[in-house]
């Protein structure tokens, strides 16, 4: 099979849509579209039904794209091994990470393992509990750093550490005033900075107002954790997040956590991930040891 014809066809699975996968390689869809009826043609059997909202392996596309993941885990455990030998002077690690991880990845992590393994680089995507999960089981990442993922069959758990959600507040505000633990009913009336639908902290609140039957004051709602950060600094109201996002704000006296007295508030959880049944390279399985040492998010609170 033609590789250029077969990586088209993988890529196009993954993203589900051929119309993205156009513009991610900066091509027009008909030239993929082309691509993919050569393969189907050089085949002779159809591998991707079109749909209205993108398109989807048939049973014997799905067969195929498994095929063709194996055989990149062959070649990858090859390369690993060549890696090990030579001492990792060389390779690429790829991460799927939530957003909330990405400056405790890079203070915490990153600079101690490159300072260790200087050969060695990092292609990282950033995205949504679905989308970091997603991209593992893809192979589009080696390592996944989630909050409050759902149990999936095709991830294994490395690591998990317990991270409640607090209550996050400017050190100015009236919010910041509570001398005790604060309820849902009092933590519903303040106005709040939310994240939308997708992420394991958005999961988490919704959860929280079904069981409680409440409804959270959202004067935000945000797919950023960056803009709920301002939101919160500028004393514009509160938000709930696991404090290892904000420790840098925490530092800085910018931002200040507070306890809730909601107990599924306290069930939340970190995990880094891998997709189950993939032989993760040298250099992916020591950075995944070196991030359970000395990342913030997977070191137990007291």
């Amino acid at each position: 099979m033609d590789g250029k014809l077969t990586k088209t066809f993988m890529q196009v699975c993954n993203e589900g849509s051929i119309r993205a996968v156009a513009i991610a390689v900066g091509q027009e869809p008909s030239t993929i579209s082309r691509r993919l009826t050569a393969l189907e043609t050089e085949l002779g059997i159809q591998l991707l039904e079109r749909r209205k909202k993108g398109v989807t392996p048939t049973e014997a596309g799905a067969l195929l794209l498994n095929h063709l993941r194996g055989q990149e885990a062959e070649f990858e455990a090859l390369t690993a091994e060549f890696d090990a030998l030579r001492g990792l002077q060389r390779g690429t690690v790829s991460l799927a990470v939530g957003e909330g991880f990405i400056s405790d990845l890079m203070k915490n992590a990153l600079p101690g393992f490159k300072a260790a393994f200087p050969g060695i680089t990092f292609a990282m995507r950033s995205g949504s509990t679905e989308t970091v999960m997603q991209d593992i089981q893809n192979d589009t990442a080696h390592l996944g750093f989630v909050f409050n993922a759902q149990p999936n069959r095709d991830c294994k758990i490395l690591a998990s550490t317990i991270q409640p959600l607090e209550l996050l507040a400017s050190p100015g505000s009236e919010w910041a005033d509570h001398k005790t633990p604060v309820s849902i009913n009092a933590l519903a009336a303040m106005p709040a900075a939310l994240l939308m639908p997708g992420t394991g902290i958005g999961a988490m609140v919704h959860q929280v107002e079904t069981i409680y039957g409440v409804h959270m004051t959202a004067a935000l709602r945000a797919n950023s954790l960056a803009s709920i950060r301002n939101f919160v600094r500028e004393g514009l109201g509160v938000s709930v997040l696991p404090s290892f996002v904000v420790a840098r704000e925490i530092a800085d006296g910018t931002i200040v956590t507070l306890p809730l007295d909601v107990p599924e508030f306290a069930r939340g959880e970190v995990a880094l991930i891998a997709r189950n049944g993939r032989r993760l390279p040298e250099a992916a399985m020591r950075l995944a040891n070196h991030v359970m040492r000395s990342m913030q998010a997977f070191r137990a609170l007291d």
